[in-house]
């Protein structure tokens, strides 16, 4: 539920300062709006409507400005239990064919991971995660080794069962594109994302019909896996890959993890084994760089321990989130490589106006910054101390750099990695 406070409906379109057209400003994104102007107002139809997906009220503010006598409203506030009754049935899906694969995107589509646990379960299906480390039985490193179009070629499916989202990796959406059939399941195929493409489409779980399991198809899954599993964990050094990797090793259980948007949640979703006991967040709205500090508290204030995991740019676009210094428990390891990383990694690398464009490089020294702002900082350049500080208690709020080869070394050393693939 958005609340928007606004200024009178007879100030709009009159020049009137800090006014501006807020009234359905989220268009069809919403399931219900109201534009308020005055004290009462009847919450039955919102609040019905939020059973089903978001809802906006603007509310209109005159002068005067202040509270009324009372100042006790709050307290006359009571939380009613929580309750949600379906009115509809959910959906029946009768399958075609053993060979199909479950991909979950990093949202899973607002469902819960017990819930699509429970679904994938009964179903049987190898599952792909973009979030490995909510799904311990996930396929390993799938986004890297269906970057081979040779592997790919060997794992073409009957059908795709997509949850939510898949935004990280064009190898993954090659995969479900190679899918003679692709069934999708996400709730926002109701509102912003009515014409999305499927086969079938369903806004929440479906019932399944003649599930059919293959032993030879998840073995192959497996072997392949398992083989991406041998050259990954090979990796040494001082990386990218290797500190992702590291990261989703080393991360306590119990721990929250917000990731930020560009290689950071690329290379969690390549190179960490799947595990559980980590609760994970990321922005993958508009996938944008914008707010990743302050989102990264919000998340740590619901949380004993929080670790943030942001790219220097994303570090640098939201530093005024550090400005409060709240009583949070947050330590933010910031992967430094003086710019924008993925874009080395795209074809526009090494056009002209490539850095000026793309790289974007700052020269600037993230940890000292911090420091500057009375936060806690310091730079690191090995996985020794890498670890000690995954698994040190986090207490309060941290910064910690990594100081990692720059951009264009690092899009050579994951080709070459990609490399490699086409041997095993």
């Amino acid at each position: 539920m958005v609340l928007t406070a606004d200024r009178p409906a007879m100030l709009r379109k009159t020049g009137a300062n800090q006014t501006t057209e807020q009234a359905r400003i989220f268009g069809k994104a919403v399931r219900y709006f109201a534009d308020i102007d005055g004290p009462v107002y009847p919450m039955e139809l919102p609040l019905d409507s939020l059973r089903t997906g978001p809802i906006h009220l603007n509310l209109q503010f005159d002068e005067p400005l202040l509270s009324d006598d009372s100042s006790d409203w709050l307290s006359q506030i009571n939380v009613a239990p929580k309750e949600f009754v379906a009115r509809t049935k959910p959906g029946t899906l009768r399958l075609v064919g053993a060979r199909g694969v479950v991909v979950i995107g990093h949202d899973r589509g607002g469902l819960t991971v017990d819930e699509i646990k429970q679904f994938t379960k009964v179903l049987g299906w190898p599952v792909i995660a973009e979030d490995p480390l909510s799904f311990p039985d996930a396929i390993a490193h799938a986004s890297i080794f269906l970057a081979s179009p040779e592997i790919r070629s060997t794992l073409i499916p009957q059908s795709v069962l997509v949850i939510g989202r898949t935004t990280l990796s064009r190898s993954i959406n090659a995969f479900i594109k190679s899918s003679p059939i692709t069934y999708v399941v996400d709730q926002r195929l109701a509102t912003v994302d009515s014409d999305r493409q499927a086969d079938r489409k369903f806004s929440e779980l479906p019932d399944l019909q003649g599930v059919i399991q293959s032993d030879e198809w998840i073995a192959q899954w497996n072997k392949v896996s398992g083989r991406a599993q041998k050259l990954i964990g090979s990796l040494e050094g001082w990386n990218e890959q290797v500190i992702a990797r590291t990261i989703a090793a080393t991360i306590p259980d119990g721990t929250a993890l917000f990731v930020s948007s560009s290689r950071p949640i690329r290379d969690l979703e390549g190179f960490a084994h799947p595990r559980s006991g980590v609760h994970t967040y990321a922005n993958r709205g508009l996938a944008g760089i914008d707010g990743n500090i302050s989102t990264s508290l919000g998340v740590a204030y619901s949380h004993k321990a929080t670790i943030a995991l942001l790219g220097d740019l994303s570090f640098l676009h939201d530093l005024t989130g550090l400005v409060n210094k709240e009583d949070i428990n947050c330590r933010f390891i910031v992967i430094n490589n003086n710019g924008g990383g993925i874009f080395s990694t795209l074809p526009q690398r090494g056009v002209h106006g490539f850095e000026t464009v793309f790289g974007t490089p700052h020269g600037l020294n993230p940890a000292v910054i911090a420091q500057a702002m009375g936060v806690d900082a310091k730079e690191i350049s090995s996985l020794k101390e890498l670890e000690a500080e995954i698994k040190a208690p986090i207490s309060g709020i941290s910064v910690v750099v990594c100081d990692v080869p720059d951009r264009e070394a690092n899009a050579d050393n994951l080709k070459k990695i990609m490399d490699a693939l086409t041997s095993i």
